[in-house]
């Protein structure tokens, strides 16, 4: 059996929570693209947010959420050793978010508040990497490739709606999620009754290993900046031997070719580096003040990652939105019991 048990001790229950972000962060990703769910950054960054919002519900301590925090950074720190220092940016904001945010006074709105504010700067953090990538000559040419292929003049920033369009739709999940977040742990006392045959019997997990040596990957660009490479390298080509009937002067398609690539270069060459040592160095001080918080979560690791992947399964009775809906509810029920509480 591999539920907690009845009587879980708060304690226990904060490292099991902890455990459950640390799978979010450091597997979850692998395990959705693995069984091919759709937009799986946007729902790990939802999970993450909802194990946010279960410390805020179940764990009375008023540090729990940034204590958990921490755990959880250095163990993507071990788990991932190759995340950019923008992922550890979006775990540290999602944590100072829950810890300033949450409150069980006005817990349905505290919780909207905090996944609005994580999905949208998660949305914000990935429109600035364009802005500084491409600089502001980019979107120029975006307006006006735009114009020319719509044929419309009555608007002159499609960039500004487009970059609008993407933060309004992670706000819009983000209101879903914490609404959504909020009822499930506020009404899990009814899940013992309705959820009482979704119960996992495997111990299988104990003899698989949590950390493997990675195997060497090709590095790959990240789609977008290819495909918009592509475009500007067209786009060049065109005005080569169409200069009249260019989309982009060539000089501009240069200028931002140029940028993109100087940028590239020193961020993984100088800036990312540094940025990830003196994150490494400050989360491997922290590492020898919390071994016990350390030791705790890591022996439930397996346990949990196991729990993840079999409640997808289990929820494979739901259809579509519906599935999406119950998951969340199966892998707590079954990993937390906190129904029993």
């Amino acid at each position: 059996m591999i539920i907690a048990p009845d009587n879980i001790h708060t304690r226990e229950l904060f490292y099991r929570i902890t455990a459950l972000w640390v799978i979010c962060e450091a597997f979850a990703g692998g395990i959705m693209h693995g069984i091919k769910i759709p937009f799986s950054g946007l729902m790990v960054s939802s999970l993450a947010v909802f194990c946010i919002i279960l410390l805020a519900w179940y764990i009375p301590s008023k540090t729990a959420i940034f204590k958990a925090t921490l755990i959880v950074a250095i163990f993507k720190l071990m788990l991932s050793p190759h995340a950019p220092p923008t992922a550890y940016i979006a775990v540290f904001f999602q944590g100072l978010m829950g810890q300033l945010f949450l409150n069980k006074s006005y817990f349905g709105l505290s919780a909207i508040i905090v996944a609005v504010l994580s999905l949208v700067e998660s949305a914000i953090q990935r429109i600035l990497v364009l802005v500084v990538l491409y600089g502001n000559d980019f979107w120029k040419a975006v307006n006006e490739f735009i114009a020319k292929v719509t044929g419309d003049k009555t608007i002159n920033n499609y960039s500004l709606l487009l970059a609008g369009g993407y933060i309004f739709i992670h706000a819009i999940v983000g209101i879903f999620v914490g609404y959504y977040a909020a009822k499930l742990v506020t009404s899990s006392g009814r899940w013992k009754s309705e959820l009482k045959n979704y119960i996992i019997k495997d111990n299988t997990y104990n003899n698989e290993p949590l950390i493997t040596r990675p195997k060497k990957k090709k590095k790959k660009l990240k789609i977008i900046f290819l495909i918009t490479w592509l475009l500007l390298l067209a786009f060049y080509l065109q005005s080569q031997f169409d200069a009249a009937n260019a989309f982009l002067p060539k000089d501009k398609v240069v200028q931002i070719l140029v940028r993109s690539a100087l940028i590239i270069i020193a961020w993984y060459l100088f800036v990312s580096p540094l940025m990830t040592m003196l994150i490494k160095k400050a989360l491997i001080k922290r590492q020898q003040n919390n071994k016990e918080d350390m030791n705790a979560t890591m022996q439930l690791l397996p346990e949990i990652k196991m729990i993840f992947q079999q409640s997808w399964q289990l929820s494979a009775a739901e259809k579509s939105f519906n599935r999406l809906k119950f998951f969340p509810v199966d892998f707590c029920f079954i990993d937390l019991r906190i129904c029993n509480r």
